[in-house]
């Protein structure tokens, strides 16, 4: 009589090498759908971040006792107390100062802003008391009295400065936008806007495409010059970006 017997047949090198090959294919495919979707959450909390600030301006500016307007936090014209911090450089001055640090003060915001996208530095360089404002007066001032030695130009936040026309949106460093397309802001206005500092190229694109809609798309690798965002050609695969909020 004949036995029975089951042998388990063992996988050939043929075999295995295709299955490796398409678990190599799967897991590209996945991977770069997983990059995208990531990507596509960052620059969507941006848009989120920035429509909370967009109201967390409106609700400033309207602020009972307010003077109906919005401080400079960069170039010239910041409002500050005390002889030192006056007599500071405006460089000095706008490296430490920021609108969202207002907005926080005077519980318009309700955490300090965290953005995914670009720098992750999250603290200010230097050293010295930070600069504090002053509802009542509407200006800035620091204890003791000295010039300003903390630098937040690195890190997301958001600022104000007189508008600049006469400059391309991607050089104007937040001082106009071509919201249309064609049209730069208007002269004599502050312009408030979200900065990004080392924004990855591919994130800052994305952003863009979001933000200004498909009939004011940029080239891809390329300088914004038009929409809501706006930056310059990227080196070494970054770039600062500048987001508009709004401008009086």
């Amino acid at each position: 009589m004949k036995l029975k017997t089951n042998r388990q047949r063992g996988f050939s090198l043929l075999e295995l090498v295709i299955v490796i090959g398409v678990i190599a294919i799967l897991a590209g495919i996945l991977s770069t759908k997983g990059f995208d979707i990531l990507r596509s959450s960052k620059t969507q909390q941006v848009v989120g971040t920035v429509q909370t600030l967009k109201t967390a301006l409106v609700d400033f500016i309207a602020m009972p006792g307010g003077t109906g307007s919005l401080p400079r936090t960069e170039g010239a014209g910041i409002p500050t107390t005390g002889t030192a911090l006056t007599a500071a450089s405006d460089t000095l001055k706008g490296n430490a100062a920021r609108l969202d640090a207002v907005l926080l003060a005077v519980g318009k915001l309700e955490k300090p802003l965290t953005i995914s996208l670009g720098s992750q530095q999250f603290a200010a360089t230097g050293v010295g008391s930070e600069l504090t404002w002053n509802q009542a007066s509407g200006t800035f001032s620091i204890t003791p009295d000295g010039a300003p030695g903390r630098d937040w130009s690195q890190v997301a936040r958001v600022e104000a400065r007189s508008s600049n026309p006469a400059a391309l949106p991607s050089a104007a460093s937040g001082a106009n936008f071509r919201l249309d397309g064609t049209l730069d802001l208007a002269a004599n206005v502050v312009v408030a806007y979200l900065v990004i500092p080392a924004c990855p190229a591919k994130d800052a694109y994305d952003l863009a495409v979001k933000m200004n809609g498909s009939q004011l798309t940029p080239a891809v690798g390329s300088a914004c010059d038009v929409g809501q965002v706006a930056y310059a050609v990227p080196v070494n695969g970054v770039t600062d970006c500048y987001v508009y909020l709004t401008s009086l």
